[in-house]
């Protein structure tokens, strides 16, 4: 299936979460998915903080229900790659716009979870979210991984 089948797959989940819960056209759900996402870093958190929707029912129906068993498998080279970390210098930490459930099956489905210290992760237990790009973010995941100063952080993703 690959990466367009699983943006496929969440756009579906997600625009079927919002039809079930708000009076809209499927194009509107669609625009509003898009649009709380690009205000908001995540469409929950416009779906939250407009809608009064439950973020953990979000997750359950729609990040933790996305078909990933096969989809993603386990990469021997992305471990050999993280296993070459010289812990002793760099602490690996997870750090991710999902909530802890879809965080961590994920890391397991790609076989690396044990190869990581922790996971700093969007609480959808928690409102106001704090959610990537917000700064507040970052300074989150610099005091749950004990760094100094994100300064002396790398952050790798897309």
């Amino acid at each position: 299936m690959g990466k367009l089948g699983e943006m496929k797959d969440l756009s579906e989940l997600m625009e079927n979460f919002i039809l079930g819960h708000l009076s809209l056209s499927a194009e509107d759900a669609d625009m509003l998915h898009q649009k709380y996402y690009k205000d908001y870093g995540l469409a929950i958190s416009g779906l939250v903080k407009h809608h009064k929707v439950n973020a953990l029912e979000y997750n359950r129906e729609v990040d933790d229900a996305l078909p990933l068993d096969g989809l993603i498998i386990p990469n021997p080279d992305l471990r050999k790659l993280l296993e070459d970390i010289d812990t002793s210098k760099v602490k690996p930490w997870l750090f991710t716009n999902a909530y802890v459930t879809h965080g961590r099956r994920v890391v397991k489905l790609l076989g690396i979870e044990d190869l990581f210290e922790g996971l700093t992760f969007c609480d959808y237990s928690k409102l106001p979210f704090i959610c990537k790009p917000h700064s507040e973010m970052f300074e989150k995941a610099e005091a749950e991984a004990g760094a100094p100063s994100t300064k002396d952080c790398y952050f790798v993703g897309r």
